[in-house]
């Protein structure tokens, strides 16, 4: 939904929380001329209906709904609800008896503390809290119908995108000059040395069963990504003697978590295509932290200055890759780019709360 759209909801619900709250002000007068009279109570009935309203409604709408409902935890958004009410409702009593004390010390020029009975009390904890409760429903139902118009739209952006975005992502998986030069690299190998020869073709053919098999599914295995990805390293320095060319370091556990296939792979193919100089140590540098809420990925490669131009790690690939970042993960996920003369790096942060799904 856009935002101009969003901003006219609820400009939309403020006016006509306004116009009932003043239309109940007239009902309970006596007589609706006299409403019109006392119109000075009409705007301190409105203001505090108003500041409970908003606190209560933004509290939902802004902080219950998308950290509690939409994860599902239930209990606690019923729980950190009620004490949102309790909490609002208090504090709405206390300004009032708080207002009323200044007000009648300025009045009589003398220190004046306004005691409310518990009859009163009680009336105005009964009064405040429907309020607040009320706007809270309020704002979790438009908070709701926002987040729901908004999956439709972006579903049917996939749909719309989906060729494309398919298109690019078989690019990332099964890149030409990458199977080629492996395939040709395994072809000299066999003669020089026919064990290892073998150990790269099994590895060729895990890679290509993985891609045409196990990348289908919207979520795989974070471990399988990840297994994909050493075997992907280790066929790339195939043409090199130089270890230290590529670092891979894996810092916690992959068991359990699920990703959207073929994420990090594109970042990857980018670093080798560019740090063509593997006589460098470290001139690719590649580091997974996983722990229990996210993934953060960081990929750094030195630049080959002969590799540079108008295409050099950016343009419409980057673009593509961003795109289906933004459609697959919406706004939960952090990529930053840096570039340098010398140096290109990405950092991606992925959540991994939302897509701990069953493997089976």
């Amino acid at each position: 939904m856009k935002k101009t759209t969003v901003i006219l909801l609820h400009v939309g619900y403020w006016m006509l929380y306004a116009l009932v709250v003043s239309l109940l002000f007239v009902l309970s007068s006596e007589e609706p001329e006299q409403a019109f009279k006392d119109w000075d109570d009409w705007l301190i009935m409105l203001a505090i209906s108003l500041l409970t309203g908003f606190i209560s409604f933004y509290s939902f709408y802004a902080w219950l709904v998308p950290n509690y409902l939409t994860t599902r935890r239930i209990q606690k958004f019923i729980s950190w609800g009620l004490v949102v009410t309790i909490a609002v409702t208090g504090g709405i009593i206390a300004l009032i008896a708080v207002a009323l004390s200044l007000l009648m010390s300025v009045v009589f020029e003398n220190f004046f503390l306004i005691l409310l009975s518990a009859k009163d009390l009680q009336i105005l904890f009964i009064v405040f809290a429907l309020i607040s409760l009320v706007n809270g429903i309020l704002g979790t139902t438009i908070r709701g119908f926002i987040t729901w118009y908004t999956d439709i739209h972006v579903r049917e952006t996939l749909e719309n995108k989906a060729l494309r975005m398919e298109l690019a992502l078989l690019k990332a998986q099964i890149n030409p000059h990458f199977l080629f030069n492996t395939l040709n690299n395994i072809d000299i190998l066999i003669e020089h040395d026919a064990p290892r020869a073998s150990m790269y073709l099994n590895k060729l053919s895990d890679l290509l069963r993985f891609v045409l098999y196990e990348t289908q599914a919207d979520q795989i295995p974070l471990a399988q990504e990840l297994e994909y990805i050493q075997k992907y390293i280790d066929l790339q320095k195939i043409r090199t003697t130089n270890d230290q060319y590529v670092t891979l370091q894996i810092e916690g556990s992959a068991d359990g978590l699920m990703i959207a296939p073929m994420v990090f792979v594109p970042y990857l193919e980018n670093a080798f295509k560019y740090a063509t100089n593997k006589k460098v140590s470290d001139a690719i540098r590649i580091h997974f932290v996983i722990d229990e809420t996210q993934i953060r990925f960081q990929c750094i490669n030195l630049i080959d200055k002969a590799k540079t131009g108008p295409d050099s790690q950016g343009g419409l690939g980057n673009e593509l890759i961003r795109q289906r970042l933004a459609l697959v993960y919406r706004e939960t996920y952090s990529l930053t780019v840096q570039v340098t003369d010398d140096h290109y790096s990405v950092t991606l942060l992925l959540p991994v709360k939302t897509h701990e799904l069953s493997p089976h």
